[in-house]
């Protein structure tokens, strides 16, 4: 398959060590808003750098990467007018079905199959893989994720990151204009509910999406942002952008474009 490949942006020229706001787009392949936002908000910080004064600070004092393209195999099947959603494995579900694939956003190692918040089924479009991080996919965002961000959370299911964590992980997908946090596996609250709810809710004000706790919508297991707060103590988020997984190019320049631009504006401020 396609390699991932991330774009890192910071001035290297002032040394670190410096926060890192990390983003990834395009998990579910058949969602194409995600990636040209990120993509128009790299344009953004790279076209104000020295202009914005706001742009400038963030470069040269934090990080910022970005992985656009989480699932390419996957996203060349959608280009073909597939509703694609999962990867292009061929072990499950037959080597040329249109079903086959594991769902990458079910497959993170982190409380994984555990709570009803995946499928067991190869065919299914929540099918979680037949282990933990079974993905190459899943494997290399863990590995990048653990080499960026460190682990600022004890083991424990009810241990809180402290007050002096940094850096934020957001996955962005599409549709339903959501701001979501953790837990998804759970209705429990998440250890640190209460700041991880005035951070979302401080995106939301940007976006006007709906800001919740990812178990709200439905269960989930082994998704990318419980695992990012869960193994790491990162703030960890979804945006749900929009309303449609082919999003017209008028309501994504009118609206999904520049209310969610300054969204991850301020997460890069407050990373």
């Amino acid at each position: 398959g396609y390699d991932l490949m991330v774009l890192r942006l910071t001035n290297e020229a002032i040394p670190g060590p410096k926060p890192v706001l990390f983003i990834m787009t395009a998990t579910h392949a058949r969602e194409y808003t995600p990636p040209e936002l990120a993509a128009r908000f790299a344009e953004h910080l790279v076209a104000n750098y020295g202009v914005d004064a706001d742009v400038t600070w963030i470069l040269d004092y934090h990080e910022i990467h970005l992985l656009f393209m989480t699932n390419p195999d996957g996203r060349k099947k959608a280009e073909t007018g597939l509703s694609w959603r999962k990867n292009t494995n061929q072990n499950y579900c037959g080597t040329t079905s249109n079903s086959r694939g594991a769902d990458l956003n079910r497959n993170f190692q982190f409380e994984w199959g555990c709570c009803n918040g995946s499928s067991t089924y190869p065919c299914d479009g929540t099918y979680r893989g037949p282990y933990a991080a079974s993905e190459p996919e899943t494997q290399a965002v863990q590995d990048y994720v653990f080499s960026i961000f460190p682990d600022q959370r004890e083991d424990p299911i009810t241990a809180t990151a402290p007050i002096t964590a940094t850096g934020i992980f957001l996955d962005i997908h599409s549709y339903s204009r959501l701001v979501l946090w953790s837990w998804g596996f759970t209705s429990t609250p998440a250890p640190n509910h209460t700041q991880l709810q005035t951070l979302g809710r401080r995106f939301a004000y940007f976006n006007s999406y709906a800001p919740g706790p990812a178990y709200g919508l439905y269960a989930t297991d082994g998704t990318t942002d419980d695992f990012a707060y869960g193994e790491l103590g990162v703030a960890a988020y979804t945006f749900e952008l929009g309303n449609a997984f082919f999003e017209p190019c008028a309501n994504f320049e009118a609206t999904i474009y520049p209310d969610n631009l300054e969204a991850l504006l301020y997460a890069a401020k407050v990373v």
